[in-house]
């Protein structure tokens, strides 16, 4: 005679499973995260609890007895595989949010890295114009000099007066 109670007690093993995957994102996250330690370990209790009760539950109901309640039936494995594929399911959503986290971040620091070449190159390229600017400036001067020296020079043999022979 199959029973939805039947079915229901028969979780126990999937209940403890859940606990000890509980556990386990526990002992992970709780360095990481207060909240979510909080509720890995509520979480735990109540599945451990589930589960506790689930079995005892079965034995006062005569489903199974302590002999034969670790060979387990059809319907605890059914648990165990549904909660061992859901686990399955987050490892897998964990390691590709790890993944686009990381390739996110490899991005950022490729857009940066060429933010501060370009902020090199535009820095590089203020120096090498101030240092054209000055030497623009410096060549002016010297020509400003030299046509000093050109107009000082004519001014002197226009000013000075031949000199008189003398007889």
């Amino acid at each position: 005679m199959l029973s939805t109670k039947l079915i229901l007690l028969s979780q126990y093993p999937a209940f403890l499973l859940m606990s000890l995957l509980f556990l386990i994102g526990y002992l992970h996250q709780r360095k990481r995260s207060a909240v979510k330690s909080v509720f890995s370990v509520l979480l735990f209790g109540l599945s451990l609890a589930a589960g506790v009760v689930c079995c005892f539950m079965g034995i006062q109901g005569k489903y199974w007895t302590l002999k034969t309640l670790f060979p387990l039936s059809m319907w605890s494995w059914v648990g165990v595989g549904v909660v061992s594929l859901i686990y399955l399911f987050h490892l897998i959503h964990a390691a590709e949010k790890k993944l686009n986290q990381h390739a996110m971040e490899k991005q950022i620091k490729k857009a940066e890295k060429q933010k501060d070449d370009a902020i090199e190159a535009a820095r590089q390229e203020g120096r090498e114009a101030a240092r054209a600017e000055a030497e623009a400036a410096r060549a002016a001067e010297e020509a400003a000099r030299a046509a000093e020296e050109t107009a000082r020079s004519a001014a002197e043999e226009t000013i000075t007066p031949p000199a008189e022979p003398e007889a």
